[in-house]
Protein backbone atom coordinates (compact mmCIF):
# COMPACT_ATOMS: atom_id res chain seq x y z
CA UNK A 1 0.00 0.00 0.00
CA UNK A 2 1.13 3.51 -0.67
CA UNK A 3 0.69 6.77 1.07
CA UNK A 4 -2.97 7.96 0.97
CA UNK A 5 -3.67 10.71 -1.54
CA UNK A 6 -3.83 14.13 0.09
CA UNK A 7 -7.01 15.99 -0.82
CA UNK A 8 -6.79 19.66 -1.83
CA UNK A 9 -8.11 22.28 0.61
CA UNK A 10 -10.17 24.06 -2.04
CA UNK A 11 -11.52 22.90 -5.39
CA UNK A 12 -12.62 24.57 -8.58
CA UNK A 13 -15.37 23.09 -10.75
CA UNK A 14 -12.74 21.62 -13.08
CA UNK A 15 -10.57 20.10 -10.34
CA UNK A 16 -13.64 18.70 -8.51
CA UNK A 17 -14.85 17.10 -11.74
CA UNK A 18 -11.43 15.48 -12.36
CA UNK A 19 -11.25 14.21 -8.78
CA UNK A 20 -14.74 12.70 -8.94
CA UNK A 21 -14.11 11.12 -12.36
CA UNK A 22 -10.98 9.46 -10.95
CA UNK A 23 -13.21 7.95 -8.25
CA UNK A 24 -15.68 6.50 -10.78
CA UNK A 25 -18.25 9.33 -11.05
CA UNK A 26 -19.63 10.24 -14.48
CA UNK A 27 -20.91 13.54 -15.82
CA UNK A 28 -24.58 13.70 -16.79
CA UNK A 29 -26.80 16.51 -18.01
CA UNK A 30 -26.70 19.54 -15.77
CA UNK A 31 -27.83 23.11 -16.20
CA UNK A 32 -26.23 25.95 -18.08
CA UNK A 33 -23.44 26.59 -15.56
CA UNK A 34 -23.46 23.47 -13.42
CA UNK A 35 -22.00 20.01 -13.83
CA UNK A 36 -23.97 17.07 -12.44
CA UNK A 37 -21.95 14.01 -11.45
CA UNK A 38 -23.52 10.59 -10.80
CA UNK A 39 -22.33 7.23 -9.51
CA UNK A 40 -24.45 4.08 -9.11
CA UNK A 41 -25.70 3.73 -5.55
CA UNK A 42 -24.92 7.36 -4.63
CA UNK A 43 -26.93 10.58 -4.75
CA UNK A 44 -25.98 12.94 -7.61
CA UNK A 45 -23.61 15.79 -6.86
CA UNK A 46 -24.02 19.21 -8.49
CA UNK A 47 -20.86 21.22 -9.07
CA UNK A 48 -21.73 24.92 -9.41
CA UNK A 49 -19.80 27.29 -11.68
CA UNK A 50 -17.96 30.01 -9.77
CA UNK A 51 -16.51 31.98 -12.68
CA UNK A 52 -13.34 29.90 -12.75
CA UNK A 53 -12.58 30.73 -9.11
CA UNK A 54 -12.03 28.12 -6.43
CA UNK A 55 -14.92 27.11 -4.19
CA UNK A 56 -14.82 28.12 -0.55
CA UNK A 57 -13.24 25.65 1.84
CA UNK A 58 -16.67 24.82 3.25
CA UNK A 59 -18.19 24.03 -0.16
CA UNK A 60 -15.13 21.99 -1.15
CA UNK A 61 -15.46 19.93 2.06
CA UNK A 62 -19.18 19.35 1.46
CA UNK A 63 -18.57 18.13 -2.11
CA UNK A 64 -15.86 15.72 -0.91
CA UNK A 65 -18.09 14.42 1.89
CA UNK A 66 -21.02 13.88 -0.49
CA UNK A 67 -18.72 11.90 -2.76
CA UNK A 68 -17.47 9.80 0.16
CA UNK A 69 -13.89 11.01 -0.31
CA UNK A 70 -13.66 12.76 3.06
CA UNK A 71 -14.99 11.94 6.50
CA UNK A 72 -14.80 8.87 8.68
CA UNK A 73 -11.85 6.66 7.73
CA UNK A 74 -10.75 8.81 4.81
CA UNK A 75 -10.63 12.16 6.64
CA UNK A 76 -7.34 14.07 6.68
Amino acid sequence: MGKPQRLPRTLSQRSAKRLLEADGWTETLGGKHVVKMTKPGRRPITLPHHGGDDYSRDLSDRILRQAGLKGGDRDE
